[in-house]
């Protein structure tokens, strides 16, 4: 599921102009409305993957727009655009089912980590759509845990459970064998499924603002603080938080988040008020927990408080009979997002993947075979095809086939740029996906390389 089509209501021209110009330079298909009226009859004409919506309206408010949007499209993201003065409404929108709201004055910037985000909530969204049902989701082939192994159905049947209860559950598992997608499913099969799912990632938040960025901040609580700022843990009311890599947090920061599981409660940043939050904690770490607890990673009594309810992805060598079903699936959902005829493995193919390690998990797994089906045109994929165990692959266009002796790394990265531009049709978004890289760095690469005719 990949965003392509957006629908901008704003009641500001300038506003307009400006989301529209740096959207289709984006490489988005925009529409655009000035009121609520117009805007309700183009959502009843069409489908938008994401809504940008104005909290304010001649005619409507954005929370209606938002309600409309959720009645006729439940999958569209919605975004929505307030001033300082009016931030709280926007994160009643949140609680209603807004995506993220975006407070003006702001940047293309901050619009284009706004809308990948949302990118990859969508993704979330399609890997676990089959977990709203009340049937045992092993028999559906649309989950990216493809259940042939028994330790997969197991965790399925774990997830099922544990999703009707709000005590927290504990994630462990190396990196890449989807911890962060096991997490959305269980929200997704709570009763919270309809309230926010708030991700941090501990380890990429700086030590300085992590308390801010759990807590939030009050105005001129510290250099910068320029306006109150509602952190995780409030935009997660009545939801679920996800702790990423709890592990990674500081130590002051574990004591006062021992405080919010017992109490419920917390303070902002250079506050005194209490403010009650009714949140479902998940958390997840791909280290040894005892390892961690005796290196004083993580606080023992912190952990056992979080890991009420255990749940251990085992590493994708572990369960081999998941390796084939999981390429169809992502075969069959790469074609389908790129818009090709589904690819099929030959028989060498095969004996690869089966007899190898993958340390990257299911990740690794996911990203060979979207480098195997974008990089070659061909109806099937052969051994040759498969990037793995470091040996370069045969999926690069035909003709350019053993031309790259003797080049240079940045002689490299430009024609693996250029490939796979051209491949996606000058797609930023989904190059840069593939290529391992944010959109924005992929903009720079484009200019320093000074590839003409390609549009940043």
């Amino acid at each position: 599921m990949t965003i392509e089509k957006i629908l901008i209501i704003d009641d500001e021209i300038m506003m307009r102009d400006f989301l529209t110009e740096t959207l289709r330079r984006k490489k988005f298909e925009v529409s655009s409305a000035e009121n609520g009226r117009k805007a309700t009859a183009l959502l009843k004409e069409n489908t938008y993957d994401l809504v940008l919506t104005d909290l304010k309206l001649p005619d409507l408010t954005g929370i209606d727009i938002l309600k409309k949007v959720k009645e006729l499209s439940p999958h569209t993201v919605v975004i929505i655009i307030t001033g300082f003065g009016s931030i709280e409404n926007a994160v009643e929108a949140m609680r209603l089912g807004a995506f993220h709201y975006l407070v003006k004055p702001f940047s293309p910037d901050t619009i284009e980590a706004v809308i990948e985000k949302a990118q990859e909530h969508l993704s979330l969204v399609a890997e676990n759509q089959y977990l709203r049902q009340e049937l045992s989701p092993i028999h559906h082939s649309g989950h990216a845990f493809i259940c042939e192994s028994p330790a997969m159905k197991q965790i399925n049947q774990q997830i099922l459970q544990a999703a009707k209860s709000n005590a927290p559950i504990f994630i462990h598992g190396e990196s890449g064998t989807g911890k962060e997608v096991v997490a959305h499913a269980i929200h997704m099969n709570s009763l919270r499924s309809n309230r926010p799912f708030i991700k941090v990632n501990c380890a990429a938040v700086p030590e300085t603002l992590i308390e801010s960025e759990f807590f939030g901040h009050e105005k001129g609580s510290f250099t910068g603080a320029s306006a109150r700022r509602l952190g995780r843990f409030e935009l997660a009311n009545g939801g679920t938080l996800l702790l990423d890599e709890i592990t990674e947090t500081p130590p002051g920061l574990q004591a006062k988040l021992l405080r919010v599981t017992q109490e419920q409660e917390f303070e902002r940043v250079g506050g005194n008020k209490p403010i009650k939050v009714d949140v479902r904690l998940i958390s997840t770490s791909n280290r040894d927990i005892k390892e961690a607890i005796a290196g004083k990673l993580i606080r023992e009594d912190l952990y056992y408080r979080l890991d009420v309810i255990p749940i251990h992805l085992p590493p994708l060598r572990e369960r081999k009979e998941d390796i084939i079903p999981l390429t169809n699936h992502f075969l069959e959902k790469i074609a389908r997002e790129n818009h090709r005829e589904k690819k099929q493995l030959t028989e060498e193919a095969r004996k690869k993947l089966l007899s190898y390690p993958w340390p990257g998990n299911v990740r690794e797994l996911s990203n060979v075979m979207e480098r195997a089906v974008v990089m070659d045109n061909g109806l099937k994929i052969d051994a040759e095809h498969l990037y793995i165990e470091g040996q370069p692959s045969d999926a690069s266009p035909k003709s350019n086939k053993n031309t790259t002796k003797g080049m240079t790394l940045l002689e490299l990265e430009k024609q693996m740029i250029i490939e796979t531009l051209q491949a996606q049709k000058n797609n930023l978004p989904a190059a840069a996906k593939i290529l391992g890289i944010s959109p924005r760095k992929l903009t720079g690469k484009i200019q320093e390389h000074n590839l003409q005719g390609i549009s940043p």
